[in-house]
């Protein structure tokens, strides 16, 4: 058994390879287990060339030079982890990361899911009252809602190693949307079930390039999901995209309909009628599996923080600089969410594939698992919203602002 305080100090020593330079070397069969090639190599280009395109296209987007400091909503937003790379003699790109899930003995970690920041959703009823973080009680990835957006090219072989906190009560797993094995999928045998104390690694070659969301899948998968155990991935094209300043979206949602102010409560989930169920009282089933009768949602956001990107950590855009924004949709016990740009308009291309039609539009519906990538430019200055056109969503958290002038800069003129 693993118990936390050893399960941490192995953790920050991966972390210290994770922000290490990428290695050159070759493993133990590689020719056999890592069979496909980081693609554009010929046989007679030196092992260097491919540490070499390796390293620069991982620095083109825009790769994490830390990858084990907790992320906040701001620097969520940029923050891709590429993980501990490996270049292999035949060409191969082996990536390593590790996620630690931890449910913090069944009750959560208190996390601030407010801010005092002026403007929209300042959490005031006068300029007297002290300011008092509103908490939820969050099962995470990494120590943070939403987990960290994990990023690779097509190609790549990936480890991914799950490790679930002695101090958690409950197993988890990791589901990741996009193509790989059934052993690996997160939902059955070891990969399915791992309890507290104990590691799995998931492996995978990472295809087809596009957006997808990864998430726990433990019964049942609705608390493990609205509590906080999911994220992003990328896989990004061999051949890179179009440059633009990219950027990262998750939308999600927080509920105290069956944790309470505590954490300690728990979702108790719908199951099929019987027969006798049916006979013996039909209303009450009718009831019971009625999707509107299930948790409803308190807060709304983006990246994790209602109302963050408002007032003075509004987001930063400049004129004439082409943005890229890789969206999903996580929201729990909602049937659907969109996003709305003002002032506007984007390209759209669902989840993300080479093979998905672009669309132009300013405004894009998607239910919990969705995903895609925006792709826009800003010509005029000035505030504009981007939020859920779902105004309900909007009023309790799902708004921000970019902030658009012809000044480059950075995303926060604040720090």
């Amino acid at each position: 058994m693993l118990n936390k305080n050893s399960l941490i100090i192995t953790t920050f020593a991966v972390a210290t390879v994770l922000i290490s330079p990428i290695i050159l070397g070759s493993l133990p069969g590689a020719s056999s287990v890592y069979a496909q090639t980081f693609p554009g190599f010929l046989p007679s280009q030196a092992p260097s060339t491919y540490q070499q395109k390796v390293t620069q296209y991982d620095h083109q987007k825009n790769c994490a030079t830390d990858q084990h400091t907790e992320t906040t909503y701001k620097t969520y937003l940029t923050h891709f982890a590429c993980g501990h790379v490996t270049v292999l003699n035949n060409g191969t790109t082996l990536r390593k990361f590790t996620l630690i899930a931890d449910d913090f003995n069944g009750t959560g970690k208190p996390i601030v899911i407010s801010t005092n920041t002026y403007g929209l959703g300042k959490p005031l009823s006068s300029s007297n009252q002290t300011y008092k973080p509103v908490i939820f009680h969050a099962w995470t990835f990494n120590g943070t809602v939403p987990g960290p957006t994990m990023r690779f090219t097509q190609g790549d072989h990936v480890q991914i190693t799950v490790s679930v906190t002695n101090d958690s009560k409950f197993p988890h797993s990791l589901h990741l949307h996009s193509v790989h094995p059934g052993s690996m999928d997160g939902m059955s045998g070891p990969a399915g079930m791992i309890e507290p104390g104990k590691s799995f690694t998931y492996n995978f070659v990472a295809t087809p390039a596009g957006v997808y969301p990864y998430h726990c899948h433990m019964f049942p998968v609705e608390e493990h999901i609205s509590r906080g155990l999911y994220g992003m991935m990328i896989i990004d094209p061999q051949t890179p995209r179009p440059h633009a300043t990219e950027m990262v979206m998750m939308l999600n949602s927080y509920s105290y309909s069956f944790q309470g102010v505590n954490g300690s409560g728990h979702f108790t989930p719908t199951i099929p009628a019987s027969m006798q169920d049916i006979q013996q009282n039909l209303s009450d089933v009718i009831q019971r599996s009625d999707e509107g009768n299930g948790p409803d949602n308190q807060f709304y956001s983006v990246n994790g923080m209602p109302f963050g990107y408002v007032g003075k950590d509004s987001v930063h855009l400049t004129t004439g600089t082409p943005y890229r924004i890789y969206l999903a949709n996580m929201v729990e016990f909602d049937p659907l969410n969109n996003f709305h740009m003002h002032g506007n308009m984007f390209y759209y291309t669902p989840s993300g594939t080479l093979d998905s039609p672009r669309t132009y539009t300013d405004v894009v519906s998607l239910m919990q698992g969705d995903r895609g990538m925006l792709e826009f430019t800003y010509h005029m200055q000035g505030l504009f919203m981007f939020h859920s056109h779902l105004n309900h969503f909007s009023d309790l958290g799902w708004t921000g602002f970019f902030s658009v002038d012809n000044k480059p800069g950075p995303f926060f003129n604040n720090g």
